[in-house]
């Protein structure tokens, strides 16, 4: 044996070498591919082999003997599976030829294959070998992402409100119809641009998307909107403002918009999406409300105002009303009082004429003491009526002060007042009625409410012109919140004027006739003042009626 010659040893061991080499490029191709396949010089399928032939989902027998072009090929144009042809006709290699065919349910399958021809040792073309891939699960999901981001896109577009995209490079990915209605610049002068600012501002400044890409800090951002805007609570990395925006429209716009992250699969911001809303009309009908409220605070001030300046010209008219009546009332009799002293200084004075002059006689001393007797007599007469009436004075000031509050039975004390009155009324032929529940107990004032009965009973007889046969009646309601008195007669009643002024003091509708016109004014008093209760007058056709609401005390 030649030292040349290998020994069978080397010859083994260069065997396995081979053997391994090639176990390794059939794995690598395995790992590469689905599965592998032959055609013949005619360019039919002679036979499929590899690891993952499982995934053709269609049987081998389908294609052998066949020409690819020959199968049921679909989502190609004429001139793409032309060109195919073409090249193997000119024996050219070709790579990632994809092309879909049905599988064995009848769901289309996407092949991806690569191929080069075949030559035998003299040179001769034999065909065409080469791998394949079954894309299909890589291809729906391509389309379902394709079909996601088009209805992204439709979402977007055929929202009312404006929005509007961008990416982590700041550049415009979507400028929906709305946005263009409201900035006025169109998508196609948008999308692909990193100055989304130009449809909202007249210089260069960051929109809040952009402050959301660069994830800047609340100080940062505050720093552009002061205190309009506010971190989401929501949405972590959000935020949301609003503002005037001159430049939008001829009078410019109140916007309020958001702005949020968009993350990917490990939480990096990769864009921003920002949604813009037009409140214009609710910052103006806010305004305008505001100005409402301010008028109607201005009226409301003026007309306090104005009630003040009345209720002080009342007060006025009031105190004119009392001075007049305390005038009138008290001009009669110190008048007469005057009148009589004038005359009693007249007497004298010729009484001691005629007693110096020793003329005096018997007759005219007799004349002179019954003079003096009517005039004093005149003189006390109305020297008690100044007193009285002076005395209804400190009645009425005196209603102001505290008065003990017991209970009692408001049938005793009508019962009381009217018997004082039923001789005057017997006269006249009028009738009293007292309907108040004998056991019926209210806790009060037992001495205001029977002066009030007193002045209603004295107002009824001067002033309603009762006939004959004339009812007075008292009735008594005892509710929840309080005690409801009914003081009625069927009289005359009261206008609407005489009713105006009925609780004024010194006004009475039989003024000089030998009444003051305290009466009902000391019964406001003594209901409102001391009983802490309201009073009404009310025509009651025929009649008056007059409603007395009293609170019910509590008597322990």
């Amino acid at each position: 044996m030649s030292d040349k010659t290998p020994s069978i040893e080397a010859l083994q061991k260069r065997i396995q070498e081979l053997e391994d080499e090639n176990e390794l490029l059939s794995d690598f191709a395995g790992l590469s591919s689905d599965w592998f396949w032959e055609q013949d010089e005619s360019f039919r399928f002679v036979r499929f082999w590899g690891m993952l032939t499982e995934k053709l989902q269609r049987k081998q027998s389908l294609f052998i003997g066949k020409r690819r072009w020959e199968m049921p090929i679909q989502g190609l144009t004429d001139q793409e599976i032309q060109a195919h042809i073409e090249r193997y006709e000119q024996h050219l290699p070709f790579r990632d030829f994809e092309y879909e065919v049905p599988g064995n349910d009848g769901v289309v399958q996407h092949y991806s294959v690569s191929g080069k021809p075949a030559y035998d040792r003299e040179g001769n073309f034999t065909g065409y070998r080469g791998v394949g891939r079954n894309l299909t699960l890589l291809h729906n999901a391509q389309q379902a992402v394709k079909a996601s981001q088009q209805q992204l896109s439709q979402i977007l577009q055929g929202s009312p409100i404006a929005t509007f995209v961008i990416d982590k490079e700041h550049k415009v990915t979507h400028w929906n119809k709305a946005c263009e209605a409201l900035t006025g610049v169109p998508a196609s002068e948008a999308i692909g641009r990193d100055d989304s600012w130009r449809g909202f501002y007249a210089e260069s400044r960051p929109t809040m998307a952009d402050l959301v890409v660069d994830n800047a800090p609340a100080e940062k951002i505050q720093g552009y909107y002061g205190y309009n805007f506010a971190v989401s609570s929501l949405i972590n990395g959000a935020c949301e403002a609003e503002d005037l925006f001159p430049n939008i429209g001829p009078s410019g716009h109140w916007l309020h918009f958001n702005a949020s992250p968009l993350l990917d699969t490990d939480g990096n911001t990769v864009g921003a999406i920002e949604t813009l809303q037009d409140i214009t009309d609710r910052v103006k009908a806010e305004q305008a409300e505001k100005d409402h409220h301010l008028k109607l605070k201005r009226a409301h001030e003026e007309l306090q105002s104005t009630l003040q300046q009345l209720v002080e010209a009342k007060k006025l008219a009031g105190l004119g009303r009392l001075v007049s009546g305390v005038a009138h009332e008290l001009n009669s009799p110190l008048g007469n009082i005057l009148l009589g002293l004038t005359t009693a200084q007249n007497n004298l004075e010729e009484l001691q004429h005629s007693f110096d002059n020793s003329s005096l006689s018997q007759s005219q001393l007799r004349a002179y003491l019954e003079t003096e007797a009517e005039s004093i007599a005149l003189m006390d007469h109305n020297l008690n009526r100044s007193i009285n009436l002076i005395n209804r004075f400190k009645e009425l000031s005196s209603d102001t002060k505290t008065k003990v509050t017991r209970s009692f039975s408001l049938h005793s004390i009508a019962k009381g007042v009217f018997g004082a009155y039923l001789h005057r009324c017997k006269q006249r032929h009028i009738e009293l009625a007292n309907n108040v529940p004998p056991d019926l107990r209210i806790c009060s004032n037992e001495e205001a409410l029977e002066q009030i009965l007193v002045s209603l009973l004295e107002n009824s007889l001067n002033h309603a012109q009762l006939e004959e046969g004339s009812l007075i009646e008292l009735a008594v309601f005892k509710g929840k919140s309080g005690v409801e008195i009914d003081f009625s007669d069927n009289g005359q009643g009261m206008d609407e004027k005489v009713k105006e002024h009925a609780f004024d003091p010194f006004f009475s509708s039989k003024m000089g006739h030998g009444t003051s016109g305290l009466g009902l004014y000391r019964v406001y008093n003594l209901v409102s003042v001391v009983l802490g209760g309201s009073i009404s007058l009310h025509n009651n056709e025929p009649g008056l009626l007059v409603k007395l609401t009293l609170p019910d005390l509590s008597c322990e």
